[in-house]
């Protein structure tokens, strides 16, 4: 009789034992919770880093676009109109690709005569601005920046 009472007490704490080395639902639940706030917290930041990396090209192109405008201007003593921007695709690395912003829109340029402050007859000069329409519902950026003249 003891030899029984051991053995059914033996089976109880197996069962208890195999009931408790498996994982609840409720635990389970809690886990992937906190996994779709850790992965949504990660995407946010991560977007959000690419959105600032194509500003970063854009500015980047948008430089070079003022360069090769510089050049046009060089060789032909003109600025070319900014409905014919195309004329710069052979002063481009990239040709016609570099005149379309990371988002696929074209970018654009616009001159402006301003007062030269460095000259010493404080004459006008020309002044080339680049401009990106940037992502959709943000504002437009130019280059040279009109906050930081660069």
């Amino acid at each position: 009789m003891m030899l029984a009472t051991i053995q059914s007490a033996r089976a109880t704490a197996a069962e208890r034992s195999a009931r408790r080395a498996a994982f609840t639902l409720l635990e389970v639940l809690i886990v992937v919770a906190i996994l779709v706030i850790l992965a949504g917290a990660a995407s946010f930041a991560y977007f959000r880093y690419l959105e600032d990396a194509k500003v970063g090209r854009a500015k980047s192109d948008m430089r070079i676009i003022e360069s090769a405008l510089k050049k046009y201007y060089m060789e032909n003593g003109t600025y070319p109109t900014p409905d014919n921007i195309m004329v710069l695709a052979p002063y481009l690395e990239q040709g016609q690709l570099g005149l379309q912003d990371p988002w696929g829109r074209a970018y654009s340029f616009q001159t402006n005569e301003v007062q030269d402050n460095t000259s010493p007859d404080g004459g006008m000069r020309m002044q080339v601005l680049v401009i990106c329409q940037g992502a959709p519902g943000r504002q437009p950026f130019t280059v040279p920046d009109s906050n930081t003249g660069r």
